[in-house]
């Protein structure tokens, strides 16, 4: 009976690093998103800031975009937001796409 409370408390108390952990990113969000964008896509970022980059992590924001919207913003740029279109693929693209999809919390 000790045991098992012990191992509760134990993963209980392991819960907030696990949650703390960021999320493993792709090579081209990495190369090309994370300087504006940061790991979260919150733009937090000092040049994310400067350029007042889009909080891609907004669930208001995210509902009120398509995908391709975000494709088209991701290929041709947007306000400050550089074209990517010549750099990336259009897997690379749809991947991006589903990438900032996934920045939303559920029940957010």
């Amino acid at each position: 009976m000790k045991r098992t409370a012990s191992l509760a408390l134990l993963s209980l108390l392991a819960l907030p690093l696990a949650a703390a952990e960021p999320p493993k990113r792709s090579a081209a969000w990495e190369a090309n998103c994370t300087v504006c964008h940061g790991d979260d896509g919150r733009s937090q970022t000092e040049e994310g800031l400067k350029k007042r980059a889009r909080n891609l992590a907004d669930p208001k924001w995210q509902a009120s975009v398509s995908d391709g919207r975000l494709e088209s913003s991701i290929k041709r740029g947007h306000d400050r937001m550089p074209a990517f279109g010549r750099k990336l693929s259009g897997e690379q693209v749809k991947a991006l796409v589903a990438e900032i999809r996934g920045l939303v919390k559920p029940g957010s």
